[in-house]
């Protein structure tokens, strides 16, 4: 890997977890196994090397649409359950170390700060509200839902996951419980309601 992208990746890893104000280059240069003074002649100040890690991240981000591509259609109930488990793995794949969880918590620190960040992290719930409302606006034109609002609807999905996956981050995973478990109980409790009324309401 070369030199970049190792202080990239350790840049990342560092903002997400001590914010960018808590973050120093001899750390970031300790995670990446480098010289301190490498990150100054190649990205000459920290706010660079913040910048630089968004702009190679956007792929990243990007890549993360592909989660919210239905493409079965079974029950309404099962497409959000094996949805759920997607999103689920993919924010905990150890093989990518949990890369996009690393990214969601700089981008929640730093969007409180600084405009750029925001923006970036307005683009990505955009997306992924984008995506899931067009699913539920396809259900509730073949009268599988009542009449609720996509956009409400899907907010309302995403804002479990990315909740949670925030909260794994912090609280042990004892308390959080099996994540394919937890995924199966929301999801049913989403599609179905707590109400034995609301039954007979989802299709």
């Amino acid at each position: 890997m070369k030199a970049e992208d190792k202080i990239l990746d350790a840049a990342l890893k560092v903002f997400a977890s001590e914010g960018f104000t808590g973050a120093t280059t001899r750390r970031i240069a300790e995670e990446a196994n480098v010289a301190e003074v490498t990150i100054f002649r190649k990205f000459q100040s920290k706010e660079n090397l913040l910048k630089e890690v968004l702009i190679k991240n956007r792929a990243e981000i990007s890549e993360l649409d592909i989660l919210f591509r239905i493409e079965s259609d079974t029950d309404i109930a099962t497409d959000l359950c094996n949805l759920g488990k997607k999103i689920a793995k993919d924010l905990r794949d150890k093989k990518k170390e949990s890369k996009h969880r690393m990214l969601m918590f700089m981008l929640f620190e730093e969007g409180r700060r600084r405009p750029e960040v925001a923006e970036i992290l307005t683009s990505v719930f955009q997306m992924y509200i984008s995506r899931l409302s067009e699913y539920f606006e396809v259900q509730l034109q073949n009268g599988k839902l009542r009449n609720i609002n996509p956009r409400s609807t899907a907010l309302a999905f995403i804002s479990y996951f990315v909740h949670t996956s925030l909260l794994r981050g912090v609280v042990d995973d004892c308390f959080m419980g099996d994540i394919n478990e937890e995924v199966e109980r929301f999801t049913d409790i989403f599609a179905h309601g707590i109400l034995k009324t609301a039954d007979t309401k989802v299709g």
